[in-house]
């Protein structure tokens, strides 16, 4: 599809889907060198959509979301994939090499490595912010390669998923893929303004000892709020990842616990420092699914929408069989690979046994 046809149909296909990106912004990306808009940044001309072929992921968020509009077109993983992980991906994912990133905590490769590459765009997904816009701007004019820069925020997957369909030649699976995410909000948002629903107050330990955390408006903390549930860290002047003390954890008075760290989750209740905390009083520490990827926030993708649908599920003593249903469906969009009814079962009966 050329240009003029596909900004015929970014027009149609915007309004169909209820207007989750703005055409303009999208026909733009497609014909002038730098856009800017609320949800995505582009520093460099877009070749057309059907001529990109290789995609570089700069962190680990992008990566994920672009292994699902476009995993033949994806070059590679961030970083290593645990075998743990892998199982639950398609094959053509599972031999994908690690290439290295740009974004996130240490760049892994240089420009020099990155062009040896020849990726047609880079891609980044997550917090938007001076640090990272100026971070594009000089990636993409010190080496000529276009670069895409989107806003990671849950609320807008959707939007996320389609735009990137749009600018990579995939427009009919990114729709498809951004409609999967938008039945997972709006079913999430039913179950959020029920009557009845009394939100818990919820802690996020990460790390082995659980004394980090995600602040209140964290992109590693989204689906707390998502779900309506509260985050008793919603105080902390931050909007990343935070060091906390048990001094805090005790004055916060959490009543539920998530994890995704193994070793924290086994060792918790062992633990006399935790045992003060409500949550552990109450057996109220949960280990979150973390396969193929964090269903909390590791990385903060697309794959924080089954966290959602998981703990929306919880509260809401969702029936078992629903929320089967659902995990098993956007598995099958997400990661191009069924795990069948019965290996999903156990993974949402004990998930620790399927981590690493």
């Amino acid at each position: 599809m050329n240009r003029r046809a596909l900004l015929k149909a970014l027009g149609c296909s915007m309004l169909l889907s209820g207007g989750w990106a703005p055409p303009a912004a999208l026909a733009q990306a497609l014909t002038q060198p730098h856009v800017t808009s609320p949800l995505f940044h582009v520093f460099g001309q877009l070749p057309e959509p059907v001529e990109v072929k290789r995609v570089f992921a700069a962190g680990a968020p992008a990566a994920v979301m672009l292994n699902s509009v476009a995993p033949a077109q994806l070059l590679g993983w961030p970083s290593s994939v645990s075998k743990a992980s892998q199982q639950w991906l398609s094959e053509t994912s599972r031999q994908l090499p690690v290439v290295g990133h740009l974004a996130g905590r240490g760049s892994t490769i240089s420009s020099e490595q990155l062009m040896t590459l020849n990726p047609d765009v880079i891609v980044d997904v997550g917090d938007v912010n001076e640090h990272y816009l100026s971070i594009a701007k000089e990636f993409s004019e010190k080496t000529g390669i276009p670069y895409i820069l989107i806003q990671g925020a849950i609320e807008d997957t959707p939007e996320q998923l389609e735009i990137l369909g749009a600018l990579l030649g995939q427009q009919r699976h990114g729709q498809q893929l951004a409609q999967a995410a938008q039945d997972v909000l709006d079913y999430v948002a039913a179950k959020r303004e029920t009557s009845t629903f009394k939100a818990p107050r919820i802690y996020l330990a990460r790390s082995a000892t659980g004394l980090e955390t995600g602040a209140a408006q964290s992109i590693h903390s989204e689906i707390v709020r998502l779900v309506g549930a509260t985050n008793v860290a919603e105080d902390l002047d931050s909007t990343g990842l935070v060091q906390v003390s048990m001094e805090q954890v005790l004055v916060w008075d959490p009543e539920v616990i998530l994890t995704q760290d193994k070793s924290f989750y086994q060792n918790v209740y062992d633990n006399p420092l935790w045992q003060d905390v409500p949550a552990v009083r109450n057996k109220q520490v949960l280990f979150v699914p973390s396969v193929p990827f964090g269903w909390l926030d590791i990385p903060p993708s697309i794959n924080r929408l089954l966290g959602a649908l998981w703990l929306t599920a919880w509260i809401h003593k969702e029936n078992e069989q629903v929320l089967l249903e659902k995990v098993r469906h956007l598995f099958v969009m997400f990661y191009q690979n069924d795990p069948g009814p019965e290996k999903l079962k156990q993974l949402l009966v004990d998930p620790v046994q399927f981590a690493d």
